[in-house]
């Protein structure tokens, strides 16, 4: 095992143990500490890396948040992107909560926790996704530094026995009637001198939306030229194909009344493989999200739609369950199935 310390030829016997009186004085307290370590544990299975990987360790406290940085860059490596930005903002929250970017895992005790979950019980979703995304860390991190057979552990503490995570606020209602589905699309656009209005892009997103069995705006703006052809798109799902044995594979028609659509966002970029050109506009799959839905309620606000029941692109992919069900008698299998949810 390497040290700080230096011996010349002269220090060494000719098996090349150590025999420089100065720096075996120095280390011989460090030999007894090793000593004294290893015989609290049971390491008569253990072979030498095992024992170097101990006694290397020590006893000293590991990094959460250096750990969580890079949990979070192994799900963006593994295509997970989405998932990984909700990771990051739980902990940024969490950082700002503990008032140090450099959490080590012996901060994160029960009562730490459940001090940190209690400064979110005001927001809607965050009070569920954050912790469970914390949670996820600090399980995987479990895993990987602790040797539960040999009696390794380094991460000691566990919060989660003594801690509840709340659910998120339930949703408003999110399904709306096909008559006001109607009075949404053929109500006048407000004049702009945007060139790209946002209420213009929120409306024609929401159709698409609508008329595409509720398809995601993600599925939309990463949909690639080869997707489509005689008259059908062919993508696969971006929530649920790491979850399903088929990627979440689906083929669907497109119906006449978004042709003017498709034709209007068309890409005309030979070098550029997406299909529309939102990826022209918006540099990420959130931020062209987040644009339709500030389309989308600035037009309820256009139409006299107060905020407490304002749409958004979830409630357009509601409706068109909502309809298929109750209107057209579908079953919530076939619903799932067309939908592409990951149970369906």
């Amino acid at each position: 095992m390497k040290t700080d310390k230096m011996v010349n030829d002269k220090g060494i016997t000719k098996t090349k143990e150590v025999k420089d009186p100065y720096v075996v004085g120095l280390l011989s307290p460090v030999i007894i500490d090793y000593m004294e370590r290893l015989n609290k544990k049971d390491i008569r299975n253990w072979n030498a890396k095992e024992v170097s990987d101990f006694l290397v360790s020590g006893d000293d406290d590991i990094d959460f948040s250096e750990y969580a940085r890079k949990h979070i860059d192994r799900m963006i490596d593994r295509g997970q992107q989405r998932n990984a930005r909700n990771y990051e903002l739980a902990l940024q929250h969490l950082e700002r909560f503990a008032g140090t970017n450099r959490v080590k895992f012996s901060h994160l005790t029960s009562m730490f926790v459940n001090r940190w979950i209690k400064s979110l019980e005001t927001t809607k979703r965050a009070k569920e996704m954050y912790p469970i995304c914390i949670r996820q860390i600090f399980k995987a991190a479990q895993v990987e530094f602790n040797d539960y057979d040999n009696g390794i552990i380094k991460i000691k503490t566990n919060p989660w026995v003594k801690v509840e995570i709340p659910k998120a606020d339930r949703p408003k209602k999110l399904a709306i009637t096909p008559e006001a589905c109607r009075e949404f699309f053929f109500f006048p656009l407000p004049e702009s001198k945007m060139a790209h209005p946002t209420t213009e892009i929120g409306r024609d997103v929401a159709m698409m939306v609508l008329c595409l069995a509720g398809i995601n705006t993600v599925d939309l703006f990463q949909m690639k030229k080869t997707d489509y052809y005689d008259g059908i798109i062919h993508y696969q799902r971006a929530k649920t194909k790491k979850f399903r044995a088929d990627g979440a594979y689906m083929e669907m028609r497109v119906p006449p009344i978004l042709l003017p659509l498709f034709d209007k966002y068309k890409n005309t970029d030979e070098a550029d493989v997406h299909l529309f050109n939102f990826a022209k506009r918006h540099t990420t799959t959130d931020s062209f999200s987040a644009n339709v839905n500030i389309g989308i309620r600035n037009l309820c606000e256009a139409m006299g739609i107060d905020k407490q029941h304002d749409y958004s692109v979830y409630t357009f992919r509601h409706t068109w369950g909502t309809v298929a069900q109750n209107d057209c008698k579908a079953t919530i299998g076939e619903v799932a199935f067309a939908m592409n949810h990951s149970s369906g």
